[in-house]
């Protein structure tokens, strides 16, 4: 049934008490007026109130910082027991939500699950995830490839080329019909279906037949779940006879999937299978950059936090996403100018609450890290063992060009290069790098090598 009228006002008028006592509480002034005092309900569907909230920044700190204290506050109020999820207004199905408002029915066919907000024009295409990037522009194009597994890290993208998929399929061919589903949601529908009994399965099939483009989201968790995946199983290949389009991301490789079925595997092996790598640090700058204009930040990061920012969080874009809104969250909730310039000694004081014991291992312009392993990998040596507290002559030698290398290519001070190999004293990393100078003048062979080793850093 709609939400009435009636029912929406009574709804809100709760909320407007929520917010009363949330600006009692003491909540920052600015954060309140800017982002909480314009959110209102637009709907009710199965015991979830949805928000609507001002932008994306808003609805994910609301969602971190204040929905638990919300929810709370808004059941005790009405004697309720509602579950809250905020929105922003080109959320995923708001339209359609609002519309349900309105008492307007919404077709299941409508019902996509696609986020507007994630785009090929917004997604940043590097080396790390060009041929991913491009397996998913062939749909477009070419009605060969209509199985599509991506691979790899959490964070890496994988969800947004999910739904940028799907929001340029359905520009390209409006009347078909699209379905974003993780597979978490997919598992509750399978097993719902068979609490029901009678022909709530075969129904559930039928539904899923009737898509032109499925995007299932984490078929990782499809391991040791044999029922569901036979449900799956079916759906796949009834989908794949009928040349309908099956784009699948896995945060594994498909040979590691090893609670999986090999029929599934296998089945999964007959499509295009792609890979997202690890980034690198210029496409995560460049990520930054993108993510630091979508948020209108106010704020100037400096080059060293910068790089930090990127180095930290080089194996995940979401932790850096959510991140950069943890400084967003403090630049408003400390009313800082336009302007305003985070440094390293601010971010220390931002990240207060977490553990700040590598903060120092990071903000170069190239991550010290890789540049051991380059080097460790030119001897053919183990990095770990080249960083531990292991007195070899051998070792000793490569940790200490290891050091001269950081010292006079990348300017790093000593204190900054002895906390990469267990936490060496200035000294000890001074003394280490002189020990080189002086090998450099008495040994001309060494001295060739090292020019070599220094060209290829």
């Amino acid at each position: 049934m709609p939400l009435d009228k009636n029912t929406l006002i009574s709804l809100n008028n709760n909320l407007d008490v929520v917010k009363v006592r949330l600006q009692q509480s003491g909540i920052n002034q600015v954060f309140f007026n800017e982002y909480i005092s314009n959110i209102s309900i637009v709907d009710l569907k199965e015991n979830i109130l949805f928000i609507k909230t001002k932008n994306i920044f808003a609805k994910q700190t609301l969602n971190i910082d204040y929905k638990n204290q919300i929810k709370k506050l808004f059941n005790e109020i009405g004697k309720t027991n509602y579950n809250f999820e905020f929105i922003v207004e080109n959320d995923l199905n708001l339209k359609l939500k609002t519309n349900s408002i309105q008492h307007e029915t919404i077709n299941e066919e409508n019902n996509t699950n696609i986020n507007k907000h994630y785009k090929f024009t917004n997604f940043v295409v590097s080396n790390f995830n060009k041929s991913a990037y491009n397996a998913t522009r062939t749909i477009l194009t070419n009605p060969h490839w209509n199985q599509i597994f991506i691979t790899g890290g959490v964070g890496l993208g994988k969800t947004h080329l999910l739904h940028a998929i799907g929001n340029e399929y359905r520009i390209h061919f409006p009347n078909k019909i699209v379905k974003y589903i993780p597979i978490d949601d997919f598992i509750r529908e399978v097993y719902n279906a068979f609490s029901i009994g009678g022909n709530s399965v075969e129904l559930l099939k039928q539904k899923y037949e009737s898509y032109d483009l499925l995007l299932f989201d984490d078929v990782q968790f499809l391991e040791k779940k044999e029922k569901i995946n036979e449900v799956f199983f079916n759906i796949f290949n009834k989908a794949a006879s009928n040349n309908k389009i099956i784009v699948m991301t896995c945060d594994k490789d498909i040979s590691q999937l090893k609670n999986l079925e090999n029929r599934m595997k296998s089945r999964f092996l007959s499509g295009l299978v792609v890979k997202i790598t690890k980034p690198d640090l210029k496409s995560i700058k460049i990520i930054l950059e993108n993510k630091l204009k979508e948020s209108n930040a106010k704020f100037i990061l400096t080059n060293d936090v910068i790089n930090y920012i990127c180095c930290r969080y080089s194996t995940d874009i979401r932790q850096l996403e959510g991140f950069l809104n943890h400084i967003l969250f403090y630049s408003i909730n400390n009313d800082l100018p336009p302007n305003a310039i985070i440094n390293l000694d601010l971010i220390k004081k931002i990240t207060a609450e977490e553990n700040n014991e590598n903060i120092s291992m990071f903000g170069f312009d190239v991550n010290p890290n890789l540049i051991i392993d380059q080097i460790c990998s030119l001897y053919f040596v183990d990095p770990e063992i080249v960083k531990s507290k292991d007195r070899t002559k051998q070792i000793t030698q490569i940790r200490q060009v290891c050091m001269y290398i950081l010292r006079k290519k990348f300017n790093m001070n000593y204190s900054q290069i002895g906390s990469f190999f267990s936490g060496r004293d200035h000294s000890t990393v001074m003394e280490s790098i002189e020990k080189i100078e002086k090998k450099i003048k008495n040994d001309i062979e060494f001295e060739s090598f090292l020019t070599n080793l220094y060209k290829k850093i």
